[in-house]
């Protein structure tokens, strides 16, 4: 699997450049972005497409040194289950 960031969007490829699936963070303000969706082909689910992108988005978030909004639920539910990630959400959206 390969990721490729297109603005903000990161891809997920298969060997063969087919999508496997992406995840969308428009800017909200200057260095603040919203999660709104993670999507993974339907040939693609259940194969942990949707956890890499998460881990992903992470990676390149911190490396930016941005702060996150989650609108998806998926995106939530992995923020929820990895606290490590809940650092690049302000304080007052952190989950317990």
């Amino acid at each position: 699997m390969e990721f490729k960031v297109y603005g903000n969007r990161i891809i997920a490829l298969d060997a063969n450049e087919k999508m496997m699936g992406e995840i969308d963070f428009p800017p909200v303000t200057d260095g603040r972005v919203v999660v709104e969706r993670v999507f993974v082909d339907p040939d693609f689910r259940g194969q942990g497409v949707a956890g890499k992108l998460v881990k992903e988005f992470v990676d390149y978030a911190k490396k930016q040194d941005l702060t996150v909004k989650l609108m998806c639920p998926y995106a939530k539910e992995a923020f929820r289950r990895h606290p490590e990630y809940q650092e690049l959400l302000l304080p007052e959206d952190r989950m317990d």
